[in-house]
């Protein structure tokens, strides 16, 4: 049987993380490896427009980079739509799009993680220097 697979009580933390935290001891966790598994990226569904699969195309890098999954995949299709829909109303020149449109857009975008610097905010990094102790501070002034 493997060691910390299907044994009770808590499990062994990954080698980055302890690396990261710097209690990593290479006498008792040298000989782990550690199998990085990549997210699956979203799967495309059969739907979209061309004008919208041109979206899907120029966004996919930057949805993936922000750790967007498969899971992901139905907002991501909706994201692409919406946007593909305000590219030609904007493209036609007459009445430009309903602030309902771009509301929409800009929120699916948040949740996508690619509307900009504010949407990344509440975003867990792997910094290492960073406390992630939100209460580091109670009792202190």
């Amino acid at each position: 049987m493997l060691r910390g697979i299907m044994e009770r009580g808590r499990k062994p933390e990954p080698k980055a993380v302890k690396a990261a935290r710097g209690t990593l001891q290479p006498v008792r966790d040298g000989l782990k490896t550690e199998i990085i598994v990549p997210g699956s990226p979203p799967a495309m569904p059969d739907y979209l427009t061309p004008e919208a699969i041109d979206v899907w195309q120029e966004n996919i890098g930057r949805v993936m980079a922000a750790g967007t999954s498969e899971l992901d995949s139905d907002l991501f299709a909706r994201y692409c739509s919406a946007e593909a829909l305000v590219r030609m109303a904007f493209k036609a020149g007459g009445e430009p799009p309903s602030a309902a449109y771009l509301t929409l857009l800009r929120q699916y975008a948040e949740l996508l993680g690619i509307a900009g610097r504010k949407s990344r905010v509440g975003k867990v990094t792997d910094d290492p220097t960073k406390n992630r102790n939100p209460f580091a501070r109670n009792g202190s002034r």
